[in-house]
């Protein structure tokens, strides 16, 4: 009798621990919700981002698909702010293909195989024969280091959660453009995460940032995927080993002046 109701007792002191264990188990406190920042806190959250980042350099592993084209390209990319960009295509035997160059709001392509150059309009056309898109990078070069184009020029007309509050949908205007700027802004890393540029009623094109990641001191979007004409040509741009703000010597956004004068 006196081992039954020990026995009894051991029992009911498991069973007290067990329930206290699970109610602590149980009793997890919900995630809190972010509060929407006023815009003037966010715009200039986001222009001290970008002004930070003055340089990035990285290769590339590129991704260009149309509804007649598929191709994989394998890059070098030199970005700096929002003033330059340069683009090395490889082949598969790492030889240089072809060099793309916007600086000032000018655009070329140098082709050392034949040591040629052509400007804007024939270098886009060349672009639209070789890869099936015409882009003009110098209209967004800041969008490759992780920024929104011309944002100091943007004026916020709204702004509304998305479904279940974990973005920022603000609605802008370019006061110099009068074109349309939709923004998504994460919540919780108020880093953007798509953008897309309206001009009248046709959508020119839209960007996504993804997979962010450490680079040094900055959260650093390593894929990037521009979609134009409504998703019919795409850019999937995805960054090996980025290095940011170590400097780039302003010569390499320069090809010599007697190649230039050809």
């Amino acid at each position: 009798m006196r081992n039954f109701l020990h026995f009894n007792a051991l029992g009911c002191v498991l069973i007290i621990f067990i329930v206290s264990c699970q109610s602590k188990i149980i009793s997890v406190s919900p995630k809190v919700k972010p509060k929407m920042p006023a815009l003037p806190s966010l715009f200039s959250q986001l222009e001290a981002r970008q002004l930070s980042i003055r340089d990035v350099k990285s290769f590339l592993s590129s991704t260009v698909s149309g509804k007649h084209l598929n191709h994989s390209l394998r890059q070098a990319l030199l970005v700096r702010g929002d003033e330059a960009i340069r683009v090395d295509t490889y082949s598969p035997f790492r030889q240089v293909l072809g060099v793309l160059i916007c600086e000032g709001g000018k655009t070329l392509l140098y082709y050392p195989g034949s040591n040629q150059v052509v400007y804007e309009e024939k270098a886009w056309d060349t672009m639209r024969r070789v890869m099936g898109v015409s882009v003009d990078f110098s209209e967004y070069i800041s969008v490759f280091s992780g920024g929104i184009p011309r944002l100091s020029h943007l004026q916020a007309k709204a702004a509304e959660w998305n479904f279940d509050q974990t973005v920022y949908k603000v609605e802008t205007i370019d006061q110099e453009t009068g074109e349309q700027v939709d923004i998504d802004i994460d919540a919780y890393t108020m880093l953007p995460r798509s953008m897309s540029l309206t001009r009248g009623v046709k959508e020119v094109y839209r960007v996504y940032w993804g997979d962010y990641r450490n680079v040094g001191q900055w959260n650093f979007a390593h894929k990037i995927t521009i979609e134009y004409a409504g998703g019919n040509d795409t850019i999937v741009m995805e960054y090996l080993d980025p290095v940011i703000n170590q400097g780039i010597d302003p010569s390499v956004f320069q090809l010599a002046s007697g190649l230039l004068n050809r």
